[in-house]
Parts: structure tokens; C-alpha cells; sequence
């Protein structure tokens, strides 16, 4: 079983793969023998797991680890004897798998986020957007703030739910050719991703929240991966940050360059007023 989703680990027999290790703890048996025991976590599910390799040092709680062992059965339930674990820097295609579903508060919602990442196939672009979900900084706040506090989507999870929708809605579009619309995408999966700066999944406010609009920390939570994108794809980057940024007024007279500008901000406007704006 290779990268197994958690959920569906219902026999015996080998597993391999990249799991989030989760809440690591020294024990030790009724006869005094050391181990260590966890759980390991994807977007589906979690499944408790040990090890008896003490000499090894046990990566932290929310590690990306690879494992190697066996599903038992124990009391009842299914567990992992883990017989290597080590530290994973580097994830792909599987960004989204590796979730952890207990940090989501909408885990249902990672299978249509996973779903918008496999739709985006230019090269460049998917690699931005898997460098950005990758960063758990980042990926964490996005799954579990709300889209606003007392507007739309103002649940824990709320920007989520409005990012996957504008995301979808973006790449229903005919009209555009396949590249300008997977930028489309890409742009309604992250127009918000400012907020994860000014709002938590506590439903409250930061202290910067209070200083500053969401809008003008979009590009500083995206600068690391926007400044690879310019090497990759240069035209690209420059037009993901001026669909990101773009406002109507004086200098603009509300007409933009790119009519994915118009794209955008429609999806969002529609997501909010159906789902409370």
C-alpha cells in the first residue's frame, strides 16, 4: 500500500509512504520495553501507529515523514508497526493529501481543492500553486479561516469554500484558452489568500487585521513563489499580480488590460452574494 489514503487502511499487510506523524510520545510497555507511539494523518483520515526504534529521533508533530511498516490489527482497531520513519522536504502532486484533516474545520472540502490543483496542467503554474499549498505557513490559516467575519463564508473554513468556488468557476470558462484559464484559476484559488494575515480560525481579527486590509498583504504572502514564478513564466507572474492587485478607479477608468480581471472578480462577487455577501 503506497501512499494509501488513511481512510481506506481496513487489513493487514505492508504500507509505504508520506504521512503527517502526529503527536509523538515515549511509552513504554508493561515489561519496560521503550517505544515510541503516534498517528499518522492525511486529508482522509488518521490511524494510530508505533515504533521500536528509539535510537532514532522522531521528527515533531506535524512533520511530512516517509514510513515503512505493517497495518495490525490491535484491540480492535487498525495500527501501524512502523519500521523506518524519516523527514520529507519535498512533496508534489500529493500536496493536498498531506493536509492534515484535523486542521481542516470543512475536511470534506480537501478532495475539491485537490481536485482544482489536478485541473491546473501548465507546468509553471502548478508548480506555483504546489510550492505555495506546500508552505504550512500558509496552507494551514487557508483551510481553516473564514472567508470574512461578518459577511460571506463566515465560518471557520469560509476561505476555502470561497477560493474553491471561484477557482471552479474560473475554470468553466470556454472562452478563454487553456493557459488563460488555469492563470484564471489560479488567481481565484489565491485572490484572498491576504486574509489568512488578518483573520483565524477562531473567528477573530489579528492585530494586524486591524491595521491592514487584506487586499495589501495578497502579493507579500505569495512574494516568495511569485519571484520563481518570474523565472519560469515572467509574462505570466506579471499578469497574476495585476489580476491580484487590480482595482477599478482614475488611473484604471475600470477598464482592465486582461478581461480575466473581469473573470475574477465576478467569480468572487457571485460566490459571496450566493453564500451570504
Amino acid at each position: 500500500m503506497n501512499n494509501m489514503n488513511l481512510a481506506v487502511v481496513n487489513h493487514e499487510g505492508p504500507i509505504s509512504g508520506r504521512y503527517r506523524l502526529r503527536n509523538p510520545l515515549l511509552g513504554q510497555t508493561q515489561q519496560g520495553r521503550p517505544f515510541f507511539k503516534m498517528y499518522l494523518e492525511d486529508m482522509t483520515g488518521i490511524i494510530p501507529a508505533f515504533t521500536w526504534q528509539i535510537e532514532e529521533e522522531i521528527p515533531d508533530d506535524l512533520s511530512l515523514v516517509q514510513v515503512g511498516g505493517l497495518v495490525k490489527k490491535g484491540r480492535g482497531n487498525m495500527v501501524v508497526d512502523i519500521g523506518y520513519v524519516a523527514p520529507v522536504r519535498r512533496v508534489d502532486s500529493d500536496v493536498v493529501r498531506l493536509i492534515p484533516r484535523s486542521i481542516c474545520p470543512r475536511p470534506e472540502l480537501l478532495a475539491a481543492l485537490a481536485e482544482v490543483v489536478k485541473q491546473i496542467q501548465v507546468p509553471a503554474l502548478r508548480a506555483f500553486v504546489v510550492s505555495v499549498l506546500s508552505d504550512d505557513a500558509i496552507a494551514f490559516p487557508f483551510v481553516g479561516c473564514p472567508a470574512s467575519l461578518p459577511y460571506h463564508h463566515n465560518y471557520p473554513g469560509g476561505l476555502l469554500y470561497h477560493s474553491i468556488e471561484c477557482a471552479q468557476m474560473l475554470g468553466r470558462y470556454q472562452e478563454f484558452p487553456r493557459e488563460k484559464k488555469e492563470l484564471g484559476m489560479v488567481a481565484g484559488l489565491f485572490h484572498d489568500i491576504g486574509k489568512i494575515r488578518t483573520m483565524t480560525s477562531k473567528m477573530k481579527r489579528t492585530h494586524l487585521g486591524k491595521c491592514v486590509d487584506h487586499d495589501a498583504l495578497t502579493l507579500e504572502v505569495l512574494a516568495p513563489y511569485l519571484r520563481h514564478l518570474d523565472i519560469a513564466c515572467p509574462k505570466e507572474a506579471a499578469e497574476l499580480r495585476y489580476i491580484l492587485t487590480w482595482k477599478a478607479g482614475s488611473k484604471n477608468r475600470g477598464i482592465p488590460k486582461t478581461p480575466l480581471v473581469n473573470a475574477v472578480l465576478g467569480a468572487d462577487r457571485v460566490s459571496a452574494g450566493v453564500n451570504g455577501g
